[in-house]
């Protein structure tokens, strides 16, 4: 019996040894992000790093009438205002426009950097009459900007009254 008992002992403690090494139960690994901006602020971060983006400024929608929402931020350059224009969905590939506006109150200019950027519905010229969407860039001390997406030139442009 002493012999069956010892080899009890030892089969027991060999398997306690065993266990001691073995991992904790399965918990979740954590994934990694991936690469590449997740949303238009990260991707105006990565790419406009010396502007300073107003996240607050957030606006999307179809800007350039592809059937994705695209996004638009404010943000300060310098001693200029800037309109960052993501095109959607926000991946890697992502195209960005940036336009900028001096704010010394002279023509083609804001007349504060308190400027904001608002979605705006605007007509198209020629053609039968279609109407989009753009962004309406005001300071409420000069006349507003309007900026759309100009399709045969493939990129956004700008105009005030």
């Amino acid at each position: 019996m002493k012999i069956a008992l010892r080899i009890l002992l030892a089969l027991t403690l060999s398997g306690l040894i065993g266990c001691a090494g073995a991992p904790r139960p399965s918990t979740p690994v954590p994934t990694i992000p991936p690469s590449g901006p997740r949303t238009a602020l990260d991707l105006l971060r990565q790419r406009e790093p010396g502007t300073e983006w107003d996240s607050a400024s957030l606006v999307h929608g179809d800007l350039d009438q592809d059937g994705a929402d695209d996004f638009a931020l404010s943000g300060i350059h310098g001693d200029r205002f800037v309109v960052g224009i993501v095109q959607g969905p926000v991946g890697p590939a992502s195209r960005h426009w940036t336009l900028e506006f001096p704010w010394d109150g002279t023509q083609d200019a804001l007349c504060s950097r308190q400027a904001k950027i608002e979605l705006e519905e605007v007509e198209e010229e020629g053609g039968p009459a279609r109407h989009a969407l753009g962004i309406n860039l005001h300071d409420d001390r000069c006349d507003a900007f309007h900026i759309s997406w100009d399709a045969d030139k493939k990129t956004y442009d700008w105009w005030r009254l």
